[in-house]
């Protein structure tokens, strides 16, 4: 490459401007044959292009002015015809396969090399002009690896080309080149174009897409002596490209060919990075050091010589890592490991860290070739965690560094700013660095310490920085001039000139640059102004320094007594005062600029921090959406309510988990603001009292209020809010760092699996041997009919050697459609003929879901005929996790591996393989796609950062992989492995692939570990941490090679310890020194390794360490091991998973996602029986049903046998099912469950169809799990479901804040309650009195209404209520509770309405029967002549009775008005002397009713009250508040709902439609029991003809009032033979309550006719009445008239009118 970059470049430099017209020439003809895309040169191109091909073809001499150019050479024409005349004697295909024949040699055929030429140049143009296809190609090269296969054959392919190339030789090119001449005429001599590739493949590349870069550049990372040439080489190819374009750009501004490309322009930064092609990712391939330690954060450096760093570090890394405590218990077993470690641990670390930083060797070398130097105190992973803490401490180091250059360089500025007039006093608001700054910043252990330094350094000299640059600045560039000066004088005195004259040139040389000045931040806050002012004296009057604060905080005693002043404050203030402001706000500016100095002090800091982690609380509690979404299957259930729960309390990830029900606004997360103190229970008060002074003067407490306020500042307002925060940030990285943990724990246990070792055994045939690798037969389906299941077989080395389709796999082998028994059998078929044809050593299947199970069977059944008829051995089946094969089947590898594969295939290779090699085929989603993530490590690992899980896995991986040990050829070989390489010690992902494609480019084997030296320039650092886990088969290079085999390198001996493992084997088999042959003495002691165990190792290890190997005693037991069995599996065997396990794998749940107590959702698929045995069928007895005349069964409860008989013939035929038993449900993960009838509900249940139904979905908790059986018992109860003794709901943290929770229920439970009482459901109900109204808004609706009009609206009771409202008089309405039953949903009316004890049909029955005589009778009052609207007010009833008492004094005045307070009711005020009486009067719907009598009329009333007035009221009478909700009679005894009655809001059509106010309400089809609207009198102008309103006067005598009482008493005497007594008490069965008690209860009546269990009611309705008022009352002009379609004839059975025909 670099040879032929040179040659280009030379003769770019030979080229002459001269020169460039013959140039041109040939850039033209390729532009021709290309031109056909550009538009605007086609028409000049195309002449052009038809003389030039002319000229190129014909074998005709070619004129020389042919291009129109001048040519007067003359060794050009000569020469050309020499070509052509040896064009002339060329001979034809057929003569070249004569001479062929007869000769048994090829021939080379130069055969239109001119045409062939400018194809090939063609060619080229197209290549170079479609930057896709470059693009493609380049990308094929260096991204796409490619099969093995494909590579082979491009090799293969490819190199017939090779040879043609150069067997056309010079005579080839030369006859190429004549075509160019130059002014002179003589051909331009144009270099050979050498193959600068070794690889054929690519070299066709080069040649075909005249791609001129050398992809071997970069892999030349070991080649240390090239890297010069290398760099030149770029170099010259950079300033090639540069002049080529420039040469480009001459030619008439045309550029027709493209430059040759880099990679650096066709790809995009970020691909290269990604593939890592970068600049930098070429120096870490190149570099001798492991290629984790270079690109680490803080790369490796090593320690200096004497230096007692590493001491230092190992102590700090012992303390910060193994010893120190974290905040919370995150890792219970972390803390157990803490225990065990004593001080020898220190020693350990250091030699750890020597071998790290030193030796750099990496982390597994040392722990699999140095365990002498770091156990038993350290694992793998405890030396993972020293390396990654040296990166901390390297990262911490630096900074205390630079931080104490900082503070040296301002005690320097600060000395030379004093000694400029040392006998002025030291300003006030200088802050002097002392030694004590410079030793608390060495002593800096932690990188918050570091911080709390640099803040308080800022506070006190930020001010300075910029001056103190400056000055710095300027010392230095005197410092350079010195150096300068002193450089000149000596370099003049060697040259004999004057040295001062020297001195004077350098210090009168100009600036080179300007040096770049660091700009601080311009601090201008509250501090810096308070400074500014100058009141930096009026702090220190305080009485005590921060730090002596500090200290006494520290030790929390006052071991600094407080100086006080001896004047008050203000006083103390006035000399501060400036030209604005007062003492008092100079006060306030000194509290705080004293409270941001307190808080800045490291120490008290530091001390505040311990404070803060060793006794911080944590609290939580519900926001109002998380009280809704935090249910009990929420991670966070058990901690909704926390009070107080020490955060060293905290455990695992719940931090986490909190944090994010945190940011989901799930929950308030805060950290106590008060902490405890060390004796008392505030930490605050403690603080302030150590900067107290203890006395009793009002100046002292003066000072005192001021240095409380300062701490105070200080704590509250700047340190612990910063703390609580730094303490939130601590808590969540040790939650996420336990998720890792678990992370990581759940990759190890997938990678810890060796591969599957084969059970069968049959020594006799050789077909089942295993030598040639393991094959496994896989099967794959998705739980769904309409895809095919696969089956796959994979060979030895994961090769798919077949794979078979088999579309009915999931169908049933018993079921009933004939054909899918016809297809399964089929398949079976099909499978057990590929079994017998492939023979695999083992079957596995998916465990995508239960149907694996039946699978399974059906696999074990057609093994078991197998073995029956084919004497095959018993083949084991196995079922699998498919949770990594589901990912790779729809990942970008797997599909790049297998593009013509369905998904369903691909996962079950991925099994197939899994089984093979576990470790090897996880690996391979190890790539630049990181689809490694893609797996579910654990439920929150989507909260650690993509580059800390990347890590942790990639760790995990290193430790396994070096564990096993990689083999490169049969990773090479098989191109799956590949990807294993990376995660060797010593070697990355850069270095591995540049191994991988070095080895693919030459197609060599790695034959022996020395090679990685010689043949890949391998640097001797990265070869000892790499060599001894490449492992080399040398079993099977056999005779391959002529290269020396080394038996050791198949094994995990290092090449270091070789010598040992030969002097042991010479030992072990006793050679005498000169008979010793090691090499043969090794192979023979693999033969019989037994013979290594009479070997003393120690007295070997002690003569090695006297010898200066150090101590290696551990070792030379390994290498024992290892030439026992070389390279051995140290990972576990493969095992079958437990019934638990395949319980978990095949319903996808876990043990914390799936547990007894659980919360879930069921759908009912059937009830369960227990069949009757024959003993219990004899003893059964059968029950009659006396009202239906029908026979019940008393077992399965069936209740329609007419005869006795049926029921026998029922138990003979076998028909009855039997008792229920309980209920058979199915969950939604799949699983089958069982709720027991006795679970069902608490109460009792005999027939569980009472309750649930087939499809219904029902909430169940799981009260028991049967893993074997796939089945969980269940319970329904509601007493199980509400929990509330929390025997089933997951256990609460103890800092659970039961209060808490009980209190914002009580609150919820009487929100919820308000908002009832003020809401209402919206109903669907059609009728033209129903509105969807509020109670405030059917009041003001009433203000426009009529006396007496109705509204039904719904009520806040809630949706089995309504209420009717109606107006009584102006401004008072009644409203009347109405209870529904029998509704069908929420929202329609109920079958039967209830006003207390009566019920009726519909609205208009209500409206009827119930509201319309009232307001009839509450129209008669308003009517009478003595009402006054007074609105039931007492004091206006009395001064009106009075102002007529004034004026007619004989007379008893009595008025009525309505009272408001009370609505239904009226009241009566009387004055029969000089007091007021007041009296209530009820209306009802049978009447007015006073003091406790009812009355058909108001005369009657008002009679009866004439006579009685003076007689004492009743007392202990209940006053109801409603009068007009009792229970109402007479009328309402006659008129029943039937049972079955569906009213008309369950029709479809039930919403109302626009206006309903004013139209008639007509009764459907669907409503038959509703009144006409004509029959429902709502005011008396609707009222029927026959009706005759009691404010008109009737043609009967009616009682006419007397003028006096006196008379009106002998009247009443004397008609008392005519009327009844309203007041006689009502019979019996008048006041009985319409439904008697002997009827069928409400349930069962539904489905039993009405008639069979009751008198009919026309009967009852003819029965006469006893007496006349009841009659009268009876035929009341507000009953519903009595017609034929009146709901008294009609039941709803089924829909029919049933009439009583007797």
């Amino acid at each position: 490459m670099a040879d032929f970059l040179e040659s280009e470049a030379e003769e770019s430099e030979v080229e002459s401007d001269d020169e460039q017209p013959a140039e041109r020439k040939k850039p033209k003809r390729k532009a021709a044959v290309q031109s056909d895309d550009e538009e605007e040169d086609e028409e000049d191109d195309e002449d052009r292009l038809r003389e030039e091909l002319k000229d190129l073809i014909d074998d005709a001499p070619i004129d020389e002015d042919s291009d129109g150019e001048d040519s007067d050479a003359s060794a050009g024409p000569k020469k050309r015809k020499k070509s052509d005349d040896e064009l002339d004697d060329r001979l034809e295909d057929e003569d070249y396969d004569l001479i062929e024949e007869n000769l048994g040699v090829k021939v080379a055929r130069n055969k239109f090399k001119r045409l062939r030429r400018l194809e090939d140049d063609d060619s080229d143009n197209e290549g170079a002009d479609d930057p896709e296809l470059e693009r493609e190609v380049i990308a094929e090269k260096l991204f796409v690896a490619g099969s093995d296969e494909e590579d082979e054959n491009r090799s293969e392919s490819a190199a017939p080309r090779e040879v043609e190339y150069d067997e056309e030789g010079e005579d080839g090119e030369s006859d190429a080149d004549d075509f160019i001449v130059d002014d002179d005429g003589k051909p331009i001599a144009k270099k050979k174009r050498k193959p600068i590739f070794t690889d054929a493949s690519l070299q066709e590349g080069q040649d075909i897409f005249g791609v001129d870069f050398d992809y071997d550049e970069f892999d030349k990372y070991g080649d240390e002596d090239s890297e010069e040439d290398d760099e030149e080489d770029l170099d010259q190819y950079i300033s090639d490209d540069e002049e080529e374009g420039e040469r480009k750009r001459t030619k008439k501004g045309k550029a027709k060919r493209p430059s040759k490309k880099s990679i650096f322009e066709i790809y995009e930064p970020s691909e290269l990075k990604r593939s890592h092609f970068t600049d930098l990712d070429n120096e870490i391939r190149k570099t001798d050091i492991p290629e984790r330690m270079q690109i680490r954060e803080v790369p490796i450096t090593p320690v200096a010589e004497g230096s007692s760093e590493l001491e230092d570090e190992a102590e700090w890394i012992y303390k910060q890592a193994f010893l120190k405590p974290p905040v919370s218990k995150a890792d219970s077993q972390e803390s157990r490991e803490r225990t065990r470690r004593g001080p020898s641990t220190v020693v350990k670390i250091r030699q750890a860290l020597d071998f790290m930083r030193n030796q750099t060797l990496e982390v597994p070398f040392i722990a699999f070739y140095r365990k002498e130097y770091v156990q038993p105190e350290l694992s793998i992973n405890d030396l993972w965690k020293v390396y990654k803490y040296d990166a901390k401490w390297c990262q911490l180091k630096q900074r205390k560094e630079n931080l104490l250059k900082l503070l040296e360089n301002m005690r320097e500025f600060q000395l030379d700013k004093v000694m400029q007039n040392p006998d002025a006093p030291i300003p006030e608001n200088m802050r002097l660095i002392k030694d004590e700054d410079i030793d608390r910043l060495k002593s800096v252990q932690t990188p918050e310490e570091l911080r709390d330094v640099h803040t308080h350094f800022l506070l006190y000299y930020s001010s300075d920085l910029p001056e103190m640059q400056k000055v710095q600045r300027t010392k230095e560039k005197k410092r350079e001039i010195e150096e300068k000066k002193r450089a000149a004088r000596a370099e003049a005195e060697r040259n004999g000139e004057d040295p001062e004259e020297a001195a004077a040139s350098v210090e009168a040389m100009p600036d080179e640059e300007d040096v770049i000045e660091v700009k601080y931040a311009v601090r201008s806050g509250p501090y810096e102004l308070c400074r500014r002012a100058g009141i930096d004296g009026l702090v220190k009057m305080f009485g005590l320094t921060p730090e002596q604060f500090a200290e006494n905080v520290r030790d929390n005693y006052q071991r600094h007594e407080v100086e006080q002043q001896p004047i008050p404050p203000l006083e103390a203030a006035a000399p501060f005062v400036g030209a604005s402001g007062s003492a008092q706000e100079v006060l306030r500016r000194a509290v705080y600029m004293c409270g941001v100095q307190l808080a800045r002090e490291p120490q008290l800091r530091g001390t505040l921090r311990d404070a803060l982690r060793e006794r911080a609380t944590v609290s939580a509690k519900p926001t109002a959406r998380g009280l809704k979404e935090i249910d009990e299957s929420h991670a966070c259930f058990t901690m909704k309510y926390l009070k107080k729960k020490p955060v060293r309390d905290l455990t695992g990830d719940q931090f986490l988990r909190l944090t994010m029900a945190a940011e989901d606004k799930l929950l308030e997360l805060t950290i106590s603001e008060n902490i405890e103190g060390n004796t008392g229970p505030n930490y605050l008060d403690e603080l302030k009292n150590l900067y107290q002074k203890d006395e009793f003067a009002a100046t002292v407490q003066a000072w005192n209020d001021l240095r409380a306020e300062a701490v105070t500042i200080a704590f509250s307002k700047i340190v612990m809010p910063e703390m609580r925060r730094e303490l939130n940030a601590l808590l969540l990285q040790e939650s996420k760092e336990y998720v890792l943990k678990c992370c990581r724990r759940k990759l190890y246990d997938w990678l810890k699996v060796a591969p599957y070792e084969s059970r069968v055994s049959d020594d006799d045939d050789e077909e089942w041997d295993t030598n040639n690798g393991l094959r496994v037969l896989s099967i794959a389906y998705v739980p769904d009919r309409q895809h095919s299941a696969f089956a796959c077989l994979c060979a030895g080395g994961g090769e798919v050697a077949d794979h078979l389709r088999l579309p009915h796999l999931l169908y049933r082998r018993n079921a009933w459609d004939a054909l899918e028994r016809q297809n399964k059998e089929a398949d079976m078929t099909a499978l057990r003929r590929f079994i017998l044809r492939k023979k695999p050593h083992v079957i596995v299947i998916g465990g995508e879901s239960r149907e694996a199970l039946n699978i399974k069977a059906d696999v074990i059944e057609v093994v078991q005929q197998l073995v029956e008829d084919e004497q095959f051995p018993r083949i084991p089946v196995e079922i699998a996790d498919n949770h990594i094969s589901k990912i790779y089947s729809n990942s970008l590898r797997g599909r790049n591996d297998f593009r013509e594969y369905p998904d369903i295939l691909r996962e079950a290779i991925c099994q197939a393989r899994l089984l093979q090699d576990p470790l090897m085929e996880i690996s391979t989603l190890c790539g630049h796609d990181e689809e490694i993530l893609c797996f579910r490590y654990h439920p929150l690992q989507d909260q650690i950062a993509k580059e800390d899980l990347l890590e942790g896995i990639e760790l995990e991986f290193v430790n396994r992989v070096n564990e096993v040990g990689v083999d490169v050829n049969e990773a090479i070989l098989t191109g799956r492995g590949t990807e294993l390489l990376q995660f060797v010690c010593g070697l990355g992902p850069r270095k591995a692939q540049a191994l991988i494609k070095l080895f693919k480019q030459t197609n060599q084997k790695l034959e022996n570990r020395t090679q990685l030296v010689t043949f890949c320039h391998m640097g001797p650092k990265v070869f000892i941490n790499c060599s001894g886990f490449i492992k080399i088969d040398t079993s099977s290079l056999g005779d391959s090679t002529e290269a020396y085999i080394e038996v050791l390198d198949g094994s995990r001996v290092h090449p270091e310890t070789y010598e040992w493992a030969r002097k042991m084997a010479v030992d072990a088999l006793e050679y005498e020194d000169e008979d010793a042959n090691p090499a043969g003495a090794l192979e023979e002691i693999l033969e019989a390794p037994e013979r290594l165990k009479d070997l003393d190792l120690d007295a070997f290890a002690e003569e090695l360490e006297r010898q200066g190997f150090g101590n290696k005693s551990i070792t030379l037991y390994d290498i024992r091991a290892e030439l026992n069995s070389r390279y051995k599996d140290l990972r576990l065997p493969y095992r079958s998973p437990t019934a638990e396990e395949l319980f978990d794998i095949l319903t996808k749940e876990s043990p914390e996602s799936f547990f007894v107590g659980k919360m879930v959702l069921a759908s009912v698929v059937g009830i369960t029986h227990r069949k009757p045995q024959r003993e219990m069928l004899d003893q059964a007895n059968p029950v009659r049903n006396d009202e239906t005349g029908l026979w019940e069964c008393p077992f399965c409860h069936k209740n329609d046998f007419p005869e006795l008989s049926e029921v026998w013939n029922h138990f003979d035929a076998g028909a009855c099912p039997g008792q229920a038993t309980g209920v058979r449900i199915r969950l939604d993960n799949g699983l089958s469950g069982y709720i027991h009838i006795k679970n069902l509900s608490d109460r009792h249940v005999a027939d569980p169809t009472e309750r649930v139904r087939i499809g219904q979905t029902v909430h169940c908790r799981i009260l028991k799990i049967d893993v074997e059986r796939f089945s969980v018992d269940c319970s329904s109860k509601s007493s199980d479901l509400l929990d509330k003794n929390s025997e089933w709901r997951p256990s609460k943290d103890p800092y659970y804040d039961q209060e808490a929770e009980d209190k914002d229920l009580r609150k919820d439970k009487e929100t919820k309650q308000t908002k009832e009482r003020m809401q209402y459901v919206k109903r669907v109900i059609v009728h033209p009195a129903f509105h969807n109204i509020s109670f405030a808004e059917a009041e003001k609706l009433m203000e426009n209404m009529a006396q007496g009009e109705v509204i039904v609206r719904p009520s806040s009771k809630g949706a089995d209520h309504l209420t009717v409202t109606w107006k009584v008089a102006d401004g008072i309405c009644q409203h009347i509770d109405v209870r529904e039953e029998g509704k069908e949903n929420a929202f329609s009316l109920g079958r039967s309405l209830w006003i207390q004890g009566s019920e009726f049909e519909d609205l208009d029955e209500i409206i009827a029967r119930y509201v319309t005589p009232m307001a009839g009778h509450a129209r008669d009052l308003i009517s009478y002549k003595y009402y006054k609207p007074l609105g039931g007010m007492r004091d206006k009833a009395e001064e009106i009775l009075k102002e007529e008492k004034a004026k007619n004094p004989n007379k008893i005045h009595y008025v009525i008005s309505a009272a408001k307070n009370h609505p239904g009711r009226f009241l009566l005020s009387y004055l029969p002397r000089a007091r007021c009486t007041h009296e209530y009067v009820s209306v009802t719907p049978d009447g007015y009713k006073f003091r406790q009598r009812m009355f058909d009329s108001l005369g009657g009333l008002l009679k009866w009250f004439k006579e009685h007035f003076r007689d004492p009221p009743p007392h202990g009478t209940p006053a109801a508040r409603t009068p007009a909700m009792r229970t109402p009679h007479g009328m309402s005894s006659m008129y029943h709902t039937p049972a079955a009655h569906t009213p008309a809001f369950h029709t479809p059509a039930h919403t109302p439609g626009p206006a309903y106010i004013n139209t008639p309400y007509t009764p459907s089809a669907q409503t038959p029991y509703m009144t006409p609207f004509a029959t429902t009198p709502r005011q008396p102008d609707f009222l029927t003809p026959a009706a005759i309103p009691r404010h008109k006067p009737a043609p009967v005598p009616v009682y006419q009032e007397p003028s006096d009482w006196q008379k009106a008493a002998e009247d009443w005497v004397r008609h008392r033979t005519v009327r009844d007594t309203p007041a006689t008490p009502r019979s019996s069965e008048g006041m009985s309550t319409p439904r008697q008690s002997s009827r069928t209860p409400r349930m069962d009546s539904r489905s039993t006719p009405r008639h069979d269990s009751r008198t009919p009611r026309h009967d009852s309705r003819s029965t006469p009445r006893s007496h006349s008022g009841r009659q009268s009352r009876a035929q009341s002009v507000r009953s519903t008239p009595q017609t034929n379609t009146s709901p008294r004839s009609m039941s709803l059975g089924d829909a029919t009118p049933l009439y009583d025909e007797n």
